[in-house]
């Protein structure tokens, strides 16, 4: 006992030190990221970014609070304590976890499940930046909540004053932050997930309960048949069948799915410029085109005015740049899902021109590359 004790204190301390520490860095970041411009969407995640693997958004969107920084941040610390205080070391990571990055993760998996039936579902938010510890702190009040419910003597008046005061909070958070859309759904599973955190043992119960239920099912049939290897190895096959058959339309869809987040190149520039039936090359029709150079286009561009601006985000297309004569003609080629979209032409001064070309043009408008594996990126 006398060894346990000082570990154990030694363990609170730093534990301690740790939680604080991370609550200093989310609000001294949050208020340097809100007057650096770029931060915010450099720290952001979406859908878009998870899908691609890049998994360490997760974290570094629950280093931020959103807007309005003053109340989110006030009312973050003082969450932040109440968790420390009420459910201890253990329940304050835990409900951190499991509401930053595994709520977001069940959410995003189910946009990413619709999609596939319906491409086009949840377009609008598949690429938006999703940051905030919002759902850290729905997820520590799922926990501190469960945890007054359980407590012993608890009578129905503080069951229902701990019901009141959740839906109190509830209804505070949407009027500083108002807006309802699938990701404000992440808030309803990481305090679901919360409350989960201070009932013991109840993932081991949820495992226990789905594995035994299927056995139970399926042991029966398999004791009645008399022949429970051979039918346990044909329940095997059949999904096994199953997925070799729908191999090549799932890897059809894979491929799809990962070409319509490629980047523009030059080369892919050039590729759209000569195949897509949009693409304005009866512009160049009896130009005598002497100098033609194709670039790649990084724009940042920020949505929204005043105070419903959202962060910057880059916008890549594709510029091409004719010279005919005294004349400099300028088409840019938008580039969304792996390929041009649309096309914009307009008319620029030849002393704008670029003095170097890397393509040329054929009779019928097209264009051949002469140096196909120079990639030129200009950023703006």
């Amino acid at each position: 006992m006398s060894v346990s004790n000082p570990a154990a204190r030694r363990y609170q301390r730093i534990g301690t030190a740790l939680a604080l520490g991370w609550v200093a860095a989310v609000v001294a970041l949050s208020l340097v990221a809100r007057a650096r411009t770029g931060w915010v969407a450099a720290l952001a995640a979406s859908p878009d970014r998870i899908r691609e693997g890049k998994v360490w958004f997760l974290l570094s969107s629950g280093m931020i609070v959103d807007r309005p920084i003053v109340i989110s941040l006030v009312c973050f610390v003082a969450l932040a304590a109440l968790a420390l205080l009420v459910c201890g070391l253990r329940g304050f990571w835990s409900a951190a976890f499991l509401g930053q990055v595994v709520a977001t993760v069940l959410v995003y998996s189910l946009i990413g499940a619709v999609r596939w039936i319906v491409p086009a579902a949840f377009e609008s938010v598949v690429a938006s930046p999703d940051y905030g510890v919002s759902t850290i702190s729905a997820a520590w009040l799922g926990s501190i909540a469960a945890v007054g419910w359980r407590g012993r003597g608890r009578s129905l008046f503080g069951k229902c004053s701990i019901a009141l005061s959740c839906a109190a909070v509830g209804l505070f958070a949407y009027s500083v932050r108002p807006g309802i859309g699938i990701l404000s759904s992440e808030h309803l599973v990481a305090f679901a997930l919360g409350v989960t955190t201070a009932i013991p043992g109840i993932w081991t119960r949820l495992a226990q309960r789905c594995w035994r239920a299927p056995v139970r099912a399926v042991r029966p049939f398999v004791i009645s048949v008399g022949h429970g290897r051979a039918w346990l190895a044909l329940l095997a096959a059949a999904p096994a069948a199953l997925a070799v058959a729908a191999a090549p339309t799932a890897l059809s869809a894979f491929h799809h799915a990962i070409a319509t987040h490629l980047r523009p190149t030059v080369t892919r520039c050039a590729v759209d410029w000569n195949t897509l039936r949009s693409a304005p090359r009866n512009t160049l029709s009896g130009q005598a085109v002497a100098l033609a150079s194709l670039t790649t286009v990084r724009v940042s561009v920020v949505r929204g005015f005043g105070a419903d601006a959202r962060p910057p985000v880059w916008v890549d297309d594709c510029r091409y740049v004719f010279v005919a004569g005294d004349k400099t003609i300028v088409i840019t080629g938008m580039w969304r899902h792996g390929r041009v979209q649309s096309w914009t032409i307009a008319g620029e001064a030849r002393v704008d021109a670029p003095r170097r070309g890397n393509a040329n043009v054929r009779p019928d408008g097209r264009v051949r590359l002469h140096r196909p594996s120079r990639q030129l990126t200009l950023s703006s």
